[in-house]
């Protein structure tokens, strides 16, 4: 997807904050879908799905409102880096990880812990927490903390700033503990915006993103059962 950029409003940063409440709402579902009755239930989850395909919807128009793209197909530099951005995500999350265990006595971080914790509410919870977090979170949340902030919220020619405020907001909104944790998510959300700045694709992010949320998901069912 290359990127044009249109003149930069801060006024767009009005259009993050809507983005991070309306990240936080469609949540909501998700507290209620272990209780009730069978139709009850049911009719959480479907909420919870619709929500997500709004909230998308919202996302996606905001982001060609800031700027309009134009598809393009992913190169092999582009794949490169998406692995190369992978590594860097994983090597840094083990070393903090035990820093974390080492200091707080944590051995994963607390946002980790709450999905884990809903997870096991029930299988509904489980099924629909496990596919969001695949396939719609990193949609919601890239066109949130890279397509919107980063693309449209600074200048094409600043780099840096826009990395670091991506990394940033998109750890605050992750529910961290202490400072370790807090690292764990600003380098992830800093790395995703670094990719997007060198490639001006939000696949590539988007991609990344499902990926690595394909894995945490994985591993958190296997200590579950």
């Amino acid at each position: 997807m290359q990127i044009k950029q249109q003149p930069v409003s801060y006024w767009n940063f009005g259009w993050v904050l809507i983005m991070i409440v309306v990240t936080s709402v469609v949540q909501i579902p998700l507290n209620f879908m272990a209780h009730g009755t069978t139709l009850q239930r049911g009719l959480w989850a479907a909420g919870y799905l619709v929500g997500f395909a709004v909230a998308i919807a919202l996302g996606a128009w905001i982001f060609q409102r800031v700027h309009p793209v134009h598809w393009q197909r992913l190169t092999r530099e582009d794949w490169q880096l998406m692995v190369k951005g992978y590594v860097f995500i994983i090597v840094t999350e083990i070393i903090l990880n035990v820093v974390n265990n080492v200091f707080f006595g944590e051995t994963s971080t607390k946002n980790n812990t709450l999905i884990a914790d809903i997870m096991g509410h029930s299988t509904l919870t489980l099924v629909m927490l496990s596919l969001t977090a695949v396939l719609a979170s990193p949609f919601l949340e890239e066109l949130t903390f890279r397509g919107i902030l980063v693309g449209g919220c600074f200048p094409a020619k600043m780099f840096w700033v826009p990395v670091i405020a991506s990394g940033v907001i998109f750890s605050l909104v992750h529910q961290s503990d202490n400072i370790i944790s807090w690292l764990v998510y600003a380098l992830m959300g800093g790395t995703f915006a670094y990719i997007y700045r060198k490639t001006d694709k939000l696949q590539t992010t988007i991609i990344l993103h499902g990926f690595n949320n394909l894995i945490a998901v994985a591993a958190m069912i296997a200590t579950l059962r």
